[in-house]
């Protein structure tokens, strides 16, 4: 199975810097065997992939998206929308739109159906809290989150990735240790292939949670960890680069 690694701008760069930001990454030397991907916001799209042109490095992802391709949702994104832009995934359930705008599971599976629907790769992201973590709950939470997340969702290594990101390690410097991440990446697993049955062994599971050049080696080797979901290291292109070479190095 191919490593992914996801960049995360969150909201960072407007069109003119996030143009600048592909044409300076496209230049640096990058693994052959590493799947990168760059998740930008909605008003970059347009210059991102007009600077990406038909180039498959880095994929180009959204960040966020609504579940109805039209309608009376004033300020919102739809999965026919993003299609226009040839985009290969788009993030959902991220713990950040989870506590500040009251995401729920249930929104987080219907965003996902709908990108599934119009062709474009959900990742969906699920973590506990660290009061959740100090109780001794982070698998309970984290598979109540998958169960609920992931009703209707297709399942199989082309049409999903599950991105596990404990809210406590995001943006803190204090990461996950990669034993923490390998045993609920493992319980992850497990739940994929009771739901999907053997395709589920094939859908990527990503860590993400205060990943830098420095430590992404030690989970992109760990068992079970399929790549990272990057998110202030990501916003160098360079530093960027840097941690993508650190992932898979030569």
């Amino acid at each position: 199975m191919r490593k992914l690694v996801i960049a995360n701008w969150k909201m960072h760069y407007g069109p003119v810097k996030a143009g600048a930001w592909i044409r300076a990454f496209r230049r640096e030397r990058l693994p052959k065997d590493l799947d990168i991907g760059v998740a930008v916001p909605h008003v970059s799209l347009a210059a991102a992939r007009a600077s990406l042109g038909r180039a498959g490095v880095p994929l180009l992802g959204a960040q966020d998206v609504f579940w109805a391709n039209d309608g009376a949702f004033t300020g919102e994104i739809s999965p026919a929308m993003l299609k226009e832009f040839t985009l290969s995934f788009c993030l959902v359930g991220h713990s950040e739109r989870r506590i500040n705008l009251g995401e729920t599971d249930e929104m987080v599976s219907k965003k996902a159906v709908a990108l599934q629907k119009a062709g474009i790769q959900p990742v969906v992201c699920v973590g506990e809290t660290e009061a959740q973590k100090k109780k001794g709950e982070t698998l309970k939470v984290v598979r109540a989150q998958l169960a609920a997340c992931l009703a209707g969702v297709k399942g199989d290594g082309a049409s999903l990735v599950i991105a596990y990101e404990p809210v406590w390690a995001i943006g803190s410097g204090r990461p996950c240790s990669p034993l923490d991440a390998k045993n609920v990446h493992e319980a992850i697993r497990e739940a994929l292939v009771k739901k999907y049955g053997k395709p589920g062994s094939d859908i990527r599971i990503i860590y993400g949670g205060s990943v830098d050049a420095r430590n992404v080696a030690e989970y992109v080797s760990t068992t079970h960890v399929d790549g990272v979901l990057v998110g202030s290291a990501s916003l160098d292109p360079r530093a960027f680069g840097m941690l993508c070479r650190a992932a898979l190095p030569a």
